[in-house]
C-alpha cells in the first residue's frame, strides 16, 4: 500500500513536467525556465532511484522515477535549444536595428498623431518618412505588459495611426468590458513588422486582432504597391497560421492616391484570406478623427453577435452629428458611430 501511494505522489507530481516541457518547446525561449531548478529536480529523483537500488527494491515505484526523470532532463536539452533560439533572435533584433538606424531621418514625424491623421497628401512634395529606431524599447515595454494581459482579448496592431489613439481613454469613455491591448510600433514599415508579431500578437492570444499598416509606406512617393500587397498578404497569412483571432483589416487612414489604390486592393485581399474589411472612410473628413475612427472600429470589439438592441442603436445613431459625442471623458447612454457597419456572424 505504502508503494502504492508512493507512486500515486511520483505521477500526480510528474503530470506537470509534460505539459512544462510542451509549454517550453512552444515558448521557444528560455527567458522563463530556469536550469538551476530543473537541476535541483533531477538531483532529487536521482536520490530516490539511489534509495530503491540500495535497499533493492526494484518494482514499479523505480520505474516511475525512472520516467519522471527522463522527462525532467528533456527540459534541459530544452533549455539550452531554447537559449540558442534567444541568441538568434538577439542577433536578428540587433541587425534589425542597425538598419534602422542606417535609415532614420532624425526631422521627419514631429507627432505620432499627426502621422496618422494630417493631410500629407494636400502637400506638394511627399514627406520622407522617419523611422526611429525605438522598437526594442517598445517591445521591452510590451514583454512586460504581455505578463498582466488576459487571453481572449483584442489587440490593435499597426504603425502610427493605431500608436496615435489613446486606447485607454476611449475604452472608458465609450464603457467597453472586453480587454483591449494596443501593441502599434511607431514609424513601423511593412518590411520590418515580421520581427514583432510574437511580443504584439502571438504571446496575447488574442480573440481579434485590428491590423492597420501602411501609413508609414505612403510617404514614400515610390512605393511599389503590388509589393506592399504581397507583403500585407503574407503578414496574414503568418497571423492565420499563429492564432485563432479573427482578423480586421483596417484601410489606410489618408486621402492620397497610393492609399486609396491600397486600400482598394486590401478590400479585395480580405475577401480571399477571410479577414473582415472595416470602411473607415470619412474620417479625415471629421472633425474629431480619432474619435471617429475609433467608433468605427469599436462596434466589431463587441464578443457577441449583433442583436436587435444594438441595430436600433446604430441605425438611430449613424446619422448623429460628431458634435453630440462627448470628449470629456464622459459618455452618452448612447454613444454614435459614423456610418452603419456590416456585421459577420462568427
Amino acid at each position: 500500500m505504502a508503494e502504492l501511494l508512493e507512486s500515486t505522489m511520483l505521477i500526480c507530481f510528474g503530470l506537470s513536467w509534460p505539459m512544462n516541457l510542451a509549454k517550453n518547446i512552444k515558448a521557444k525561449s528560455a527567458k522563463n525556465m530556469s536550469l538551476q531548478f530543473i537541476l535541483l529536480i533531477i538531483t532529487g529523483y536521482i536520490a530516490g532511484i539511489t534509495a530503491k537500488i540500495y535497499t533493492h527494491k526494484f518494482n514499479y515505484v523505480l520505474a516511475v522515477y525512472l520516467l519522471n526523470l527522463i522527462i525532467v532532463s528533456a527540459n534541459v536539452i530544452v533549455f539550452f535549444i531554447n537559449r540558442r533560439y534567444d541568441r538568434q533572435a538577439k542577433t536578428a533584433n540587433a541587425e534589425l536595428s542597425r538598419q534602422l538606424a542606417g535609415t532614420a531621418n532624425e526631422t521627419a514625424m514631429g507627432t505620432a498623431a499627426s502621422a496618422a491623421f494630417a493631410k500629407t497628401a494636400h502637400t506638394s512634395a511627399p514627406i520622407k518618412p522617419s523611422i526611429h529606431n525605438q522598437g526594442d524599447d517598445e517591445m521591452e515595454t510590451y514583454r512586460e505588459l504581455n505578463g498582466i494581459t488576459e487571453a481572449g482579448g483584442v489587440v490593435l496592431f499597426g504603425s502610427n495611426t493605431f500608436a496615435s489613439l489613446p486606447v485607454g481613454e476611449l475604452v472608458q469613455a465609450f464603457r467597453i468590458t472586453e480587454p483591449i491591448y494596443n501593441r502599434s510600433v511607431k514609424n513601423v514599415r511593412i518590411d520590418h513588422i515580421e520581427s514583432y508579431l510574437k511580443v504584439c500578437l502571438y504571446d496575447l492570444n488574442p480573440r481579434k486582432i485590428f491590423v492597420n499598416m501602411g501609413d508609414i509606406d505612403i510617404l514614400d512617393e515610390n512605393v511599389d504597391i503590388d509589393n506592399f500587397i504581397a507583403k500585407y498578404e503574407w503578414l496574414l497569412y503568418m497571423i492565420h497560421t499563429k492564432t485563432k483571432a479573427s482578423i480586421y483589416i483596417v484601410p489606410i487612414v489618408s486621402d492620397c492616391q497610393a492609399a486609396f489604390e491600397i486600400n482598394q486592393k486590401l478590400k479585395t485581399l480580405a475577401a480571399q484570406t477571410g479577414c473582415k474589411y472595416i470602411d473607415v472612410s470619412g474620417v479625415l473628413e471629421a472633425k474629431r478623427p480619432t474619435l471617429r475612427l475609433f467608433e468605427l472600429l469599436k462596434v466589431h470589439m463587441r464578443n457577441h453577435p449583433i442583436n436587435f438592441a444594438d441595430a436600433m442603436e446604430v441605425g438611430n445613431l449613424s446619422s448623429r452629428e460628431l458634435e453630440d459625442v462627448p470628449n470629456d471623458g464622459h459618455t452618452s447612454p448612447e454613444p454614435g458611430v459614423g456610418r452603419t457597419p456590416v456585421y459577420v456572424k462568427h
